[in-house]
């Protein structure tokens, strides 16, 4: 008796919470293309994208250089990863200026 009133209890709630999500015909009809990173227009995802791999380059090369402790490899690489940072960004605008679409 008591398993009826626990599968009784189940499908009540299961039923409740269907009536009270929303349904896919509420949905506006034109939606905007949202991108991974909370960006929201292509020559914002590629700053965010180049942002986050810059990062990721800054902190390798660190982590090699406390791993190692060769100063001159150090400011080697950081020039060349700013080189790097500053080539795409520098892309990045200069397409943003043009209008032209992303090309990889």
């Amino acid at each position: 008796m008591k398993n009826k009133k626990y599968i009784a209890g189940v499908l009540a709630l299961a039923l409740g919470l269907g009536i009270a999500a929303p349904s896919a015909e509420a949905a506006p009809a034109v939606q905007s293309l949202d991108y991974i990173n909370g960006a929201t227009n292509e020559y914002s995802f590629r700053m965010k994208e180049e942002a986050r791999v810059h990062e990721q380059n800054v902190r390798k090369i660190r982590f090699e250089f406390r791993r190692d402790g060769d100063q001159e490899k150090y400011d080697r690489a950081m020039k060349e990863e700013q080189r790097r940072h500053d080539r795409a960004v520098k892309q990045i605008k200069r397409d943003y200026d043009q209008r032209t679409p992303w090309r990889r």
